[in-house]
């Protein structure tokens, strides 16, 4: 049974993938970048569970790197078309005043989807088929063993301590979303129980509000980036831009507090025998 779960989700992230490798490759939609970059990360946190309980044993290595590369790639695109639809939303009342900004976001962009569609096209698609067996290799595991990992997993889950960079919160939110995939994974096995559904809805929601925050503070940094850019050009900054980074850092600061009030409730679970 784990075994064929394992199989199950892998093998419809690998369909997803392949299946929209050659559409990224030709127009790269925001919509089916979005898609492929998650099912990465489902693919990648299932390769991961996988490697928990294979130990020495675990075959998977390149795929994973591989993976990695392509999360990367579609990873950035995703970002920086994100960032142009904050752009717009924050700049509506007076969007030529910001039109420096917006070409350069839109140039960005325009590399980083001739990268993403370059990396595409080059991806084996044998590749894909390779991946699908990886669950193969998986020892016998119980229900117990794995339990015991995600509750672990679970109970990981804290506000970091001391002064809390950029980069912790950040950390956070990709185990906290690698969890999220692996209970996801972990559904069928443990069928009626009253915990994953309340795990999956907590993770669920703070991997989301984490997502929120850090891509309002990816735009605050592009912002900064092209003010100096503008700076050692000698180009005149538009006027109110000193207003819109003091709301953007604003909100910024209100979805990492949103984020950190959720994560402190954290709900308990019990998991049966």
């Amino acid at each position: 049974m784990m075994w064929e779960t394992l199989y199950n989700y892998l093998d419809t992230q690998c369909a997803t993938i392949a299946d929209l490798l050659p559409a990224i490759g030709k127009k790269a939609a925001p919509d089916h970048v979005h898609k492929l970059r998650t099912s990465i990360k489902r693919a990648r946190a299932c390769l991961t569970l996988i490697k928990q309980f294979s130990g020495k044993q675990f075959k998977g290595k390149r795929y994973a790197k591989l993976l990695k590369i392509l999360q990367q790639e579609a990873g950035a695109l995703r970002d920086l078309q994100l960032q142009q639809e904050s752009l717009r939303q924050y700049t509506k009342k007076s969007p030529q005043q910001y039109r420096f900004f917006k070409a350069l976001l839109k140039d960005h962009t325009r590399q980083a989807k001739e990268q993403a569609q370059a990396t595409t096209q080059a991806f084996p698609q044998t590749f894909i088929k390779k991946l699908r067996k990886q669950p193969s290799q998986l020892p016998h595991l119980s229900h117990k063993q794995l339990s015991k990992h995600l509750q672990e997993q679970y109970a990981a889950i804290t506000i970091p301590a001391g002064h809390i960079a950029a980069e912790k919160w950040h950390s956070l939110r990709k185990e906290i979303k690698r969890l999220h995939y692996q209970l996801e994974i972990s559904q069928p096995l443990f069928e009626g129980s009253a915990a994953l559904p309340v795990m999956l809805q907590f993770t669920d929601e703070a991997g989301s509000r984490l997502g929120s925050w850090h891509d309002l503070l990816a735009l605050q940094q592009f912002i900064r980036n092209s003010m100096q850019l503008m700076h050692s050009e000698q180009i005149v900054l538009p006027r109110g831009i000193d207003g819109l980074l003091k709301q953007l850092a604003a909100d910024t600061q209100q979805q990492l507090q949103r984020s950190r009030e959720w994560i402190k409730q954290k709900p308990g679970v019990q998991w049966p025998e």
